[in-house]
């Protein structure tokens, strides 16, 4: 009877997030900033509005962003800084503060700097901000690094330096970089291909997995760094994607990575078209943007928004199940 109950609270839990899937998110594309334009010295807007995306973010009694893991704790958690970060930091430019206004501190600006703030503090000597929770579902353990994480830190690193003009908000970017393109048996966060390409792991694990949106966001920081020096180290990565995008597409939807063949949830699906389109245009890349043209036309289709969930939901379903 327990085992029954459980099974049905279970199944009851997976439908309701399905129905909640199947509501399309929304993932702004910034289209005011000039296709491969990347200012020096002054980052602009992110290349996706994630305001809608943060919506529900919490801060602590420091005003600085907390999530809470599976057993109800609650942690801090990067990337959930950086993003709220950075929709603070679209937020204020949305209403026209520029950081030429360097005495002019609106709420969004000093939320960034909050969140910055906290970065900077909480970066360890390897340059790097460590995961206190397990992720089971790749085997690994507490005390890992992400490139997800590293690459947002240096778009809100190199925006508080653009503010504050403080040198340790730059020098703490470059670390993070650093991190992040160290290989994965080097303690860092990038797989190399045979060409000494790297593909940023959102979670280092063995095998990889490969999680594109992670991959793409570490991308952007990348990229702006790269703007910001006037060097090229994003390209070999942004080549490395570019490539593999083949291989996450199913024919009728995207894969969340590679390690897994089932499809992705609808949000995280549309999150790799915008991703897609924010990448094309930053680097002046039509191919990125045919493959998102492809993809966003799938979910125009009820019929593989339908097999798409019910791959999904049989993926999540076989979890539980290996787990219980």
């Amino acid at each position: 009877m327990k085992d029954r109950t459980w099974s049905t609270a279970t199944l009851a839990g997976m439908a309701g997030k399905a129905v909640r899937d199947l509501r399309r998110p929304s993932f702004p594309v910034d289209v005011t900033t000039p296709p491969g334009d990347t200012p020096t010295g002054q980052p602009g807007r992110y290349p996706l509005d994630l305001r809608p995306m943060t919506a529900g973010s919490v801060l602590d009694h420091e005003h600085v962003v907390v999530t809470r893991a599976v057993t109800g704790a609650t942690y801090r958690n990067p990337v959930s800084v950086s993003l709220y970060a950075l929709a603070q930091h679209t937020r204020a430019l949305a209403v026209g503060w520029s950081p030429a206004a360097a005495d002019d501190r609106p709420p969004g600006i000093q939320a960034l700097l909050t969140q910055a703030g906290w970065l900077r503090a909480g970066q360890d000597s390897n340059g790097g901000w460590r995961y206190p929770v397990p992720v089971p579902r790749y085997g690994v353990r507490p005390g890992w690094y992400s490139a997800m994480a590293q690459g947002l830190a240096v778009s809100v690193m190199l925006r508080a330096y653009a503010t504050t003009g403080e040198r340790s908000f730059l020098d703490a970017s470059e670390g993070a970089v650093e991190l992040m393109l160290r290989p994965l048996e080097a303690g860092g966060c990038s797989h190399y291909d045979q060409l000494g390409r790297p593909f940023p792991e959102e979670c280092p694990s063995d095998p990889v997995s490969h999680i594109l949106n992670g991959a793409v966001f570490a991308l952007f920081g990348l990229c702006e760094l790269s703007g910001h020096q006037g060097g090229t180290v994003h390209e070999r990565v942004a080549d490395r994607l570019r490539e593999a995008l083949p291989e996450f597409d199913l024919g009728y939807w995207t894969r969340y990575d590679l390690r897994h063949h089932a499809p992705a949830s609808f949000a995280y699906h549309c999150l790799h078209t915008a991703l897609l389109t924010a990448a094309g245009r930053a680097l002046a890349d039509p191919r990125w943007l045919a493959v998102g043209t492809v993809w966003e036309r799938y979910t125009r289709s009820p019929t593989r928004r339908l097999r798409a969930a019910a791959g999904k939901g049989r993926f999540v379903l076989r979890e539980h199940r290996a787990g219980s």
